[in-house]
């Protein structure tokens, strides 16, 4: 299975800068485009990295895997998911695997996953791929490589394209901010290709993102994103009456969630367990940030 873009860790390491302007077209953003960067992922900053000041701790949302090209599995198109996080530490993702649905979540010192048949299957047939357990810290929902302190410098790692666009995206206005890796990091990480591309709304709401490179392109369309002081407790639960339950500790949960990422919307190949199989051999897909 190729690996799948590594969208939601770049969207949390784009940082917080905060100017004012007055609006585009239909409400959409017309500030500085590293302003616009930065008031998007301020909340999500907020919430997956310690040492946030707004008092909204947890976000949720749904998105839409489309437009996927290129060496990444075509059984990607049309994935849609669920995920939602809440700090210090606590997240949820919900996708479409081996013809169901698939939970993994973390709830403090436990992490737990569901149907767990499924689950174990997925771990042997990635073994000897899976990353390595991460020692997790309690003051974050998931691992990152980087502290709210580094997050203010790493907007000056990208190079966001000039003049301002605007665009209108499922009737709804939008400003269009795109860019790349600066030259010396695309160079040492060997991603001259990489480029995103964003659609943002009125408000600041990121509405799809577009990873591509030389050989592949992915979109991701973003719904339903709400950002509250917590979630309810029942969020973090197995669902009610659940028996087949996998169980582990946070240290795995990167590994989980690389299971579950890679194996998106693979279907069983036959009705007997023993015939499922996901594609094999997990790549990069994405610059891997220092």
């Amino acid at each position: 299975m190729k690996r799948v873009p590594a969208v939601l860790a770049f969207l949390a390491t784009l940082s917080c800068a905060v100017a004012q302007n007055a609006p585009g077209p239909g409400g959409a953003p017309s500030e500085n485009r590293y302003d616009i960067v930065g008031k998007v992922f301020a909340p999500v900053c907020n919430v997956l990295l310690a040492g946030g000041q707004s008092a909204n701790r947890a976000m949720s949302f749904h998105m839409v895997m489309k437009d996927v090209t290129g060496r990444l599995p075509k059984q990607f198109n049309g994935a849609a998911l669920d995920a939602a996080a809440q700090f210090p530490d606590k997240v949820k993702l919900t996708a479409p695997v081996l013809g169901e649905q698939l939970t993994v979540c973390r709830n403090g010192n436990e992490v737990w996953a569901t149907p767990g048949d499924k689950v174990e299957y997925l771990l042997q047939q990635f073994k000897g791929r899976l990353p390595r357990p991460t020692a997790i810290k309690a003051n974050t929902p998931i691992f990152l490589p980087v502290t709210a302190q580094q997050a203010i410098f790493l907007p000056a790692l990208f190079t966001i394209d000039d003049g301002k666009q605007f665009d209108t995206l499922n009737g709804e206005p939008v400003r269009v901010i795109s860019g790349g890796l600066v030259p010396e990091l695309a160079k040492s990480t060997k991603s001259e290709d990489f480029r995103a591309v964003m659609w943002v709304a009125a408000g600041y709401i990121p509405r799809e993102i577009r990873i591509s490179r030389r050989d592949f392109t992915a979109t991701v369309a973003i719904k339903d994103l709400e950002f509250a002081p917590k979630l309810p407790a029942s969020t973090w639960q197995p669902p009610a009456g659940a028996t087949d339950i996998y169980r582990t500790t946070p240290e795995v949960l990167q590994q989980l969630l690389f299971v579950v990422m890679n194996s998106v919307n693979v279907k069983p190949k036959a009705d007997d367990a023993s015939s499922l199989s996901p594609d094999a051999s997990p790549t990069p897909a994405a610059p891997q940030l220092p």
